[in-house]
């Protein structure tokens, strides 16, 4: 199974589980809200019901037909009430009065007159000066058959003479419940259908980004100089760091067992001819051969001398991470590689033709600018014939600049076309067959 797989699943199921005890507590927690805002409503009326009755219960009229049939008009008035989506057609309202005693005076709906009440919660509590409330069932087994009664005391000169009870059935608040519930379940679902969206997307988000991570991994080299870098990731981000310097760590072993396995192979050659010379000096020689072969040991020691610099150079350039850039005159730059060079200018007679303007202004690393230009004038003055000339032009292009050298020689052969530029690739120069070490236009091309 994919990682997206194992995160989305994962997030799906905290996420159904969660919105579900939500939903379910919310749902549980409709009920009780409902009926105390119901609880809240009856106990207002129930007060406003006993001081307008006070009068009435005092001077005993409330057992009277004219009473009843007052109370009975107010509760069959009819309604036209659009509560929500709820159609409201009367007042759905019990009402009884009770004496201090507890007796009932009236009952609006004629059953209960005469009883003794007095043992009911709502009665008895308000008779003892507290907050009287119950709620009943009818079947204890069936909760919608419930009734809610909320009581307020008659009082008369700070004394109760009677308590005036509001009731109303659990089922008339079914509708208003099931519909809470209702519309909660749906933007419950469409949240969690949101959030599995969401988190599907999350959960790719994360797979695509270690994915990249891995496909960074896999194709990190040296030539590659970009960093991947992920906004609001930082764990990503020091996964990255992490390979990046693990990469130069091991860069820098390789660079070890690299530059020491070429150091022996391109040195064996060298030391090879100066044993060799060595050798035959101990030998009884003619003033004319043991000239020749101290100079060949010379030759050798140079090289071998030319060959390590350039390695170190090339090893130097390579395990540099940031160019050091700043403003360069290119003309006088090149002048001053120019003078560096005039002995073997002078001693092959090369005229050198300079069409660099008096001043070129550039961006640039001025060591390696200077040994990039340095290798490639080098390669020009060893691949010209004597008294022959060396061109050096600069083209301007927009934002670049191209600078070309150029010299009266032999060309490249074809076949070295695409070597000229690798590492240790030399051809032979044409004043002695003898090769260079091949590093030179490598470091230019490293530039």
């Amino acid at each position: 199974m994919s990682i997206f797989l194992r995160i989305w699943l994962v997030f799906s199921l905290v996420l159904v589980v969660g919105a579900y005890l939500t939903i379910k507590t919310l749902q549980e927690e409709v009920k009780p809200s409902v009926r105390q805002a119901i609880e809240d409503t009856l106990a207002d009326n129930a007060n406003i019901i006993a001081a307008l009755v006070a009068d009435d219960v005092k001077t005993g009229k409330v057992d009277t037909p004219e009473f009843r049939e007052k109370i009975i008009e107010v509760l069959q008035r009819p309604l036209r009430a659009q509560i929500w989506q709820y159609q409201k057609e009367n007042v759905a309202q019990h009402i009884y009065i009770t004496n201090d005693k507890g007796i009932v005076l009236f009952d609006s709906q004629g059953i209960a007159t005469g009883k003794d009440y007095s043992r009911w919660n709502d009665v008895r509590r308000t008779l003892d000066g507290k907050y009287g409330a119950r709620t009943t069932r009818q079947d204890p087994q069936n909760e919608l058959t419930s009734t809610m009664f909320v009581a307020a005391p008659i009082i008369d000169q700070q004394k109760i003479i009677g308590v005036v009870s509001v009731s109303k059935k659990s089922q008339l608040l079914q509708p208003f419940i099931e519909r809470a519930q209702e519309q909660m379940l749906k933007q419950g679902l469409w949240v969690v259908v949101l959030a599995l969206i969401l988190s599907g997307g999350v959960a790719w988000w994360l797979r695509h980004g270690i994915y990249q991570v891995a496909e960074y991994a896999r194709t990190l080299s040296t030539q590659r100089q970009t960093n991947l870098y992920f906004w609001a990731a930082k764990e990503l981000n020091s996964l990255v760091y992490a390979i990046d310097k693990m990469r130069q760590e091991l860069e820098g072993k390789n660079y070890i067992e690299s530059y020491v396995h070429t150091l022996t192979h391109e040195l064996k050659s060298p030391l090879t001819a100066i044993k060799a010379s060595a050798e035959i000096l101990q030998d009884d020689l003619d003033e004319t051969d043991r000239q020749r072969f101290s100079t060949n040991i010379i030759e050798q020691t140079d090289k071998l001398q030319l060959l390590i610099e350039r390695l170190l150079l090339l090893a130097r350039l390579e395990q540099q991470q940031q160019m050091n850039q700043q403003q360069i005159d290119l003309s006088l730059l090149v002048e001053k590689v120019i003078q560096q060079k005039q002995a073997v200018i002078s001693k092959k007679q090369i005229q050198i033709t300079n069409h660099l303007p008096t001043t070129l202004l550039i961006r640039g690393e001025v060591f390696w600018l200077e040994q990039a230009i340095s290798n490639i004038i080098d390669n020009a003055l060893d691949f010209t014939p004597y008294a022959h000339a060396i061109s050096l032009n600069a083209q301007q292009h927009h934002s670049s600049l191209s600078l070309s050298i150029e010299n009266q020689g032999q060309q490249i052969p074809e076949y070295a076309l695409e070597q000229v530029f690798e590492r240790y690739y030399s051809l032979p120069r044409p004043d002695s067959q003898k090769k260079s070490t091949g590093i030179g236009l490598t470091v230019t091309v490293t530039f």
